[in-house]
């Protein structure tokens, strides 16, 4: 989907490895939509209450991990040095009792501008308040103003602006 975040940049088996672990976290949750005509997935979101287990269970398999890790260092060694960063910062971020954390959020640029964006994250939202939980969390590059706009126009407020390593982000909070 053209999506140049952190865990692209470090490959697709980290990506996928990432995915089957939301996929068995029971707490996890997203939605997706797929083109009728070519089955091709145009966006998803996905949630979850503790995004730092998600990632945290990429290092679960440690030879799996190593052995992966190990190509990322010598074949791109900024992405490595930005995962270290980022896993520095995401320990950093409190995460509150009842609340979820919006992990992925990206609808493929040839549907961009239909607000397909703000339809999938508004069903996170609805989701995220079904089961339970009060605020919803996000943090949305600054450079991005596509999805920068669809987070406000469901409510999203910026908190803080940071730097994380090589990218700068707003951090956004909405009520559910």
């Amino acid at each position: 989907m053209g999506d140049a975040g952190l865990l692209t940049k470090l490959g697709y088996l980290f990506v996928l490895r990432y995915f089957e672990n939301a996929v068995k976290d029971e707490r996890a949750f997203g939605f997706y939509a797929q083109d009728d005509d070519t089955n091709k997935v145009m966006g998803f979101s996905l949630a979850s209450p503790e995004p730092s287990s998600l990632t945290s269970k990429l290092t679960e398999d440690k030879n799996w991990f190593v052995r992966n890790i190990l190509k990322v260092i010598f074949t791109r060694p900024l992405a490595f040095l930005q995962m270290a960063v980022s896993s520095i910062t995401i320990r950093g971020q409190m995460y509150e009792p009842n609340t979820i954390e919006c992990v992925y959020f990206t609808v493929d640029p040839n549907f961009r501008g239909r607000g397909l964006g703000r339809t999938l994250q508004k069903a996170l939202m609805d989701e995220g308040r079904k089961r339970g939980y009060k605020k919803i969390y996000a943090s949305v590059e600054t450079w991005n103003i596509a999805s920068l706009k669809a987070t406000q126009a469901n409510g999203f407020r910026i908190i803080k602006t940071f730097r994380e390593g090589i990218y700068y982000r707003h951090r956004l909070e909405s009520e559910l």
